[in-house]
């Protein structure tokens, strides 16, 4: 699998170039990607998290992985986001591999992808053999965070039925990769010990930690009855395979994905609100943040692109900065009608920051056309 993503990474960004970096930097890369690791486990359950994070990043491309990842920004919009910050140009030859590195651990880790197989990603592109010794690290701390399971046993289909199902391994390992970890772990949580120790044997050092971790958890989130759902969706899975066939391979399945809703933000009130910012100046900006409430300043920042959120809290004291980041992380996710409110509030504030004290009547305000223009398109939508 991780063969596979990486080969589609290289066909949409190609190949990085040979690094002729030193040792010392290769170490200061590899002692980042494990402080990524860190951090990405340890705000797994709060995203928002990681603006906080993110102040402290010295680097603008980890910075900016930081801040895209706390947006939730959509995976589609990871590579267009690093254009639009100057990291990556569209020529592969000018790009630096340390960035497709970031780049592509970013895009990984919106995905949903673990955060063990980002890591791997991302170490592959510091080269063969920092990649394996890397593997090697990362086998060892598993090994030390390793989840120890109880017996726990769900009557259910795939109880009933796993010891058939394991006499064909390669079907069964093709069914777990259509069915997604997700699913697959909460089928096997109702299965014996003796079955799931069978199981992990199929699917590597690495994917066994995450196996695990995943049943567990699934068995804390779980009911009874929603066990034996996902085992009867697994099995429906593995019947529809045929054991000399890889037709199934292309499809991918995520567990409980299609059952999640929610409300998207609107991609083009983000990037007109960023574009705003990015034109205007700093001076109208700072006397505009001067004038916003810790509030205001922290639902404008719902409203743009982590580049956009790099420049805004440039402009404002570390300790204005704190108090913002903490109102983010204690807020709940709001809808798109709100969002556009927020925008447009901003939009009138920025006006009012361009405006003389004294305007004369017939008197224009000084705002140049391509600013005038979006803050007109944001403030003309309904």
């Amino acid at each position: 699998m991780l063969i596979e993503r990486l080969a589609k990474m290289y066909v949409q960004w190609g190949e990085p170039r040979q690094s002729s970096e030193s040792e010392k930097k290769r170490n200061q890369q590899i002692q980042a990607i494990r402080e990524f690791l860190e951090v990405i486990q340890k705000t797994s359950e709060n995203r928002k998290e990681l603006f906080a994070v993110s102040q402290q990043s010295r680097r603008k491309a980890t910075k900016l992985s930081y801040l895209l990842l706390a947006s939730d920004t959509e995976p589609e919009a990871i590579r267009d986001s690093f254009l639009r910050s100057g990291l990556i140009f569209k020529e592969q030859h000018y790009n630096k591999p340390e960035v497709l590195m970031w780049l592509a651990g970013t895009e990984a880790c919106s995905r949903g992808i673990h955060p063990y197989i980002v890591f791997l990603i991302m170490s592959a592109y510091c080269g063969l053999e920092t990649a394996n010794s890397e593997f090697l690290w990362l086998q060892e701390k598993s090994k030390l965070q390793e989840t120890k399971l109880t017996e726990y046993i769900v009557p259910g289909d795939l109880t009933d039925n796993i010891e058939e199902a394991l006499s064909e391994p390669v079907r069964f390992q093709r069914t777990i990769r259509i069915a997604g970890m997700p699913l697959a772990a909460s089928a096997f949580a109702g299965c014996s010990l003796y079955y799931i120790e069978q199981i992990l044997s199929l699917v590597g050092p690495i994917g066994s930690f995450i196996l695990t971790e995943m049943i567990a958890a699934a068995r804390k989130r779980l009911i009874s009855d929603e066990i034996c759902t996902a085992q009867q969706a697994f099995l429906d899975l593995y019947s529809r395979q045929e054991s000399e066939s890889s037709a199934m391979d292309k499809e991918l399945m995520t567990g409980m994905e299609a059952f999640e809703e929610s409300s998207q933000p609107d991609p083009d009130l983000i990037r007109t609100t960023t574009d705003i910012i990015m034109s205007a100046e700093a001076k109208a900006l700072k006397t505009t943040l001067s004038s916003m409430s810790d509030n205001e300043i922290a639902s404008l920042l719902r409203c743009l692109e982590p580049i956009a959120h790099e420049r805004l809290l440039g402009l404002i004291s570390q300790g204005r900065q704190r108090r913002i980041l903490m109102v983010i992380q204690q807020t709940d996710n709001v809808t798109s009608e709100r969002m556009l409110r927020d925008a447009q509030l901003f939009a009138q504030k920025l006006l009012s920051s361009y405006a003389p004290r004294n305007l004369r009547p017939g008197e224009t305000l000084k705002i140049p056309e391509l600013l005038r223009n979006l803050i007109s398109s944001l403030l003309g939508r309904e």
